[in-house]
């Protein structure tokens, strides 16, 4: 099973967290050659003090001078972390430090460089700890003195003078411990940010979805006998008010079946229990009164009649099942004009005014004949019941003003004062203006058959009452 919560805890811990190590780990890197750099900085201003300190002189055997003393530079005098640096000159050794003479590898390893250019590079110190090692090809500086007194030009000097080599090595297992204990600090912090994140992310999300266990709640509290008929939408989020307004309709329409349903069972009950109970009372004085020669001659057609009764309720209930059939009709052309002749010689036995108006523009009509034979009978047949006996009946066909469509009419005078509370229950199954229900030949289900099949044909039926009583039904289709 799916959960929302899980799914999306994990969706935004599993986002948050590559993006938070993407940080930490660019910051890792910068951190990592930030170091690194200010350590190559640092040897190579240390490499470039030493070349500081040698100088031409022609009072020395070499003529050149190294003024270097170890007590100002101890670390490359002791042997604790030690460093050193080398000297050549005419590719020979000219100093060393003393830090070499006291390993047998006492040489330093020689680069290749242009003059006035250096490198750095990974080397194994005499010591045998990693280091690194800086190399420069440089020309010695001209002494001061040596310059003034000399009368040569300085652009002779530069060409006349020797090239020197040098080179500083000192260990990095500082720096490497250093950016380990960077990368272990990174490896630490990314995984307290991925376990913090995971931490965060589900309270916030089991906190967000809060609002959705209190309408589980209070939904499980809603059934179609409670008072309650709606989910409070006050404290709801804006999310989850729309889900709570369709959950609200729907329950507003479950209620409204619910109570249809009740009244419709309890009104097939009602209509199905006189006729019942006239059987059972037939058949009680038949057996109590054998010899009534009245009673046994009236008999038999009292008890068909009251048969007839009940077969036709069933037959309009199971009309009315099958016309809210969710299947849906075959459609076809049918002819207009013959169908609604057909249908008033059906229904209109006692010879009663019929007047149609028929625009011969709506000759034919794609929909189910079956159908839409149906919802005229009823339809007819309502209106010449209800309706006085010497008033005509209208029935008026017209193209619709949208398109394609037909509008069909049928009008008559009611009989009865309708509100419009009493037109909306029109089409509720076994609905009757007669409370009483002393019609023996009315069950109230004719228009609620006339709307189901009018669904299921996709046409649209209004009712309507005028000031002059006049009931209009109209179908588009």
């Amino acid at each position: 099973m799916i959960s929302i919560k899980k799914k999306l805890s994990r969706y935004i811990s599993i986002s948050i967290s590559i993006l938070l190590v993407s940080i930490l780990l660019i910051t890792d890197l910068a951190v990592d050659s930030w170091i690194s750099a200010e350590f190559d900085r640092a040897m190579t201003n240390k490499a470039n003090l030493l070349t500081t300190l040698i100088s031409e002189d022609s009072d020395e055997v070499h003529g050149i001078e190294f003024d270097f003393a170890d007590e100002f530079m101890p670390e490359f005098s002791g042997n604790n972390d030690p460093e050193y640096f080398q000297l050549w000159l005419d590719n020979k050794v000219f100093e060393r430090s003393q830090t070499l003479e006291l390993f047998d590898v006492n040489e330093l390893p020689k680069a290749e460089v242009k003059l006035h250019q250096s490198s750095i590079s990974n080397i194994t110190l005499p010591d045998g700890r990693s280091g690194k090692m800086y190399f420069t090809k440089f020309k010695p500086q001209i002494d001061s003195d040596e310059r003034e007194n000399s009368a040569i030009t300085t652009l002779q000097i530069a060409n006349n003078q020797k090239t020197m080599e040098l080179a500083y090595a000192i260990s990095n297992e500082g720096l490497n411990q250093i950016l380990w204990f960077v990368d272990i600090i990174f490896i630490f912090s990314s995984l307290l940010a991925v376990i913090a994140v995971r931490l965060i992310v589900f309270n916030v999300v089991e906190r967000g979805l809060k609002p959705i266990e209190q309408l589980n709640t209070e939904l499980q509290q809603i059934s179609l006998n409670s008072e309650i008929s709606a989910i409070n939408t006050e404290n709801l989020p804006e999310e989850l008010i729309v889900i709570a307004n369709g959950i609200n309709h729907f329950i507003r329409e479950n209620k409204t079946l619910y109570s249809r349903e009740k009244r419709i069972t309890s009104d097939i009950a009602h209509e199905l229990k006189t006729p019942i109970a006239e059987l059972l009372n037939l058949s009680e004085v038949a057996i109590k009164f054998p010899h009534e020669k009245q009673l046994v001659d009236n008999f038999k057609v009292d008890v068909l009649n009251i048969t007839e009764r009940l077969r036709n309720i069933v037959n309009s209930i199971l009309l009315l099942q099958k016309s809210t059939n969710s299947t849906a009709l075959e459609k076809q052309q049918v002819e207009l004009a013959p169908l609604i002749n057909a249908v008033i010689t059906m229904e209109n036995k006692a010879k009663r005014e019929i007047n149609v108006i028929f625009d011969n523009s709506c000759e034919h009509i794609h929909t189910n004949e079956f159908a839409l034979t149906t919802v005229l009978c009823n339809l007819l047949n309502n209106a010449l019941y209800y309706s006085p006996v010497k008033t005509p009946v209208t029935i008026t066909v017209l193209p619709c003003e949208e398109g394609k469509r037909v509008v069909i009419k049928l009008t008559n005078l009611s009989q009865h004062d309708y509100t419009e509370q009493d037109l909306a229950l029109f089409f509720d199954p076994l609905w009757q203006k007669d409370a009483s229900r002393t019609s023996a030949d009315r069950y109230g289900l004719g228009l609620a058959i006339v709307k189901s099949y009018c669904e299921n044909i996709s046409a649209d039926l209004n009712v309507a009452i005028s000031a002059e009583k006049e009931i209009t039904f109209t179908i588009t289709i």
